[in-house]
């Protein structure tokens, strides 16, 4: 049995006991896209879309506009679905590690300054806009890496 009263988030995270619901924007500009060099695990030092955990009480298209703006600076708006992805990582026991339902939109830039760029929050260590042709010199996450191949996208 859990005893929840022990559990932190972070520690729901790590060896989770259900799916966590994530969030993720594309923000596309110039045939380039919008990217965070994670500093976290899962996936700490590779590169991705901006994203984060879905909070109770929040409607998928708030947390994905509200994490655009937490990882990068920009004020966003959700245009239309993006895809989902399940990330389900094992460890070398063959224990679920990590467990995610990704729901990924694409947005668009609702602030005036358009060339302002991106400002990275403590969760990230980088970010920055990447033409799709160099996409493939980054070292990209797997469910960024499936995304972009479901939509035949810069990769």
């Amino acid at each position: 049995m859990v005893n929840y009263k022990n559990l932190t988030p972070f520690n729901l995270r790590h060896y989770p006991i259900v799916p966590l619901v994530g969030v993720g924007v594309l923000l596309v500009r110039d045939n380039s896209l919008l990217l965070v060099k994670r500093k976290f695990n899962p996936d700490a030092g590779y590169w991705s879309i901006p994203g984060g955990h879905l909070d109770l009480g929040e409607s998928v298209q708030s947390a994905a506009e509200r994490e655009g703006f937490e990882e990068t600076g920009y004020k966003v708006k959700v245009t239309k679905l993006a895809g989902i992805i399940d990330k389900i990582i094992y460890d070398d026991t063959g224990k679920i590690e990590y467990h995610y339902v990704l729901i990924n939109y694409f947005v668009e830039q609702t602030e005036s300054d358009l060339n302002r760029l991106p400002i990275p929050d403590s969760d990230a260590l980088d970010a920055k806009f990447v033409l799709f042709d160099e996409l493939k010199n980054y070292k990209l996450t797997d469910s960024l890496i499936e995304l972009l191949t479901q939509l035949k996208i810069g990769y």
